[in-house]
């Protein structure tokens, strides 16, 4: 990256930092390094607040950030497969629509698709929904109605927002192993809200 894109002036030569002090030189390289995690942090922010492809994007460098194999769909339709040791999968729908689920929401209509088109004896099936996202995640409606819940338990599917994700992915950066320990308890819970760790 060039001083002129880093530091947003479009007028000053690229040779520019070549003739500068050493001291220049070390701030640069600050900013190019301090530019570059902001842009990390970013992409996992938006577990935040995306929705649909977007979303689905963070979610897959989530898992491959937690050291999983991550199998990502080219049909829009399919879910995206987490690979966990032992022959074990997480498949996870996420979902398009802002809105809680609630029974009759299209979302389930993949869950149940994916039970049983997709899903083997060791799989896991989740949805991962964000709803009202343009809200603080404290401020937001459940994720889900109680029908739609009692559904999904039923079902042995999981059900774990953006913002849990998102505490886990926080997690990782201090505790991955325990993150990762996380993930398998996502897998081993049979059905439900999953309610990842606190957020910070």
């Amino acid at each position: 990256m060039s001083a002129s894109a880093v530091l947003g002036r479009d007028a000053m030569p690229d040779w520019l930092h070549s003739e500068m002090p050493p001291g220049y030189q070390t701030r640069l390289q600050e900013i190019q390094r301090l530019s570059a995690d902001l842009k990390e942090m970013e992409r996992f922010g938006q577990l935040l607040w995306r929705a649909g492809d977007g979303l689905g994007r963070s979610v897959a460098d989530t898992f491959t950030s937690l050291g999983f194999e991550v199998i990502r769909p080219e049909d829009s339709s399919a879910p995206l497969i987490v690979v966990l040791p032992e022959r074990r999968r997480l498949l996870i729908h996420v979902a398009t629509s802002t809105d809680a689920v609630q029974k009759r929401s299209p979302e389930l209509t993949h869950v149940f698709r994916h039970l049983n088109e997709t899903a083997e004896a060791n799989d896991r099936v989740v949805l991962l929904v964000n709803p009202a996202p343009t809200l603080r995640p404290s401020e937001r409606p459940a994720a889900a109605g109680p029908e739609a819940l009692e559904l999904l338990q039923r079902l042995r599917a999981n059900i774990i927002t953006g913002p849990s994700l998102f505490a886990l992915w926080q997690l990782s950066l201090d505790e991955k192993d325990r993150a990762r320990k996380m993930v398998e308890r996502l897998h081993e819970q049979d059905g439900g809200l999953f309610q990842g760790p606190a957020a910070r």
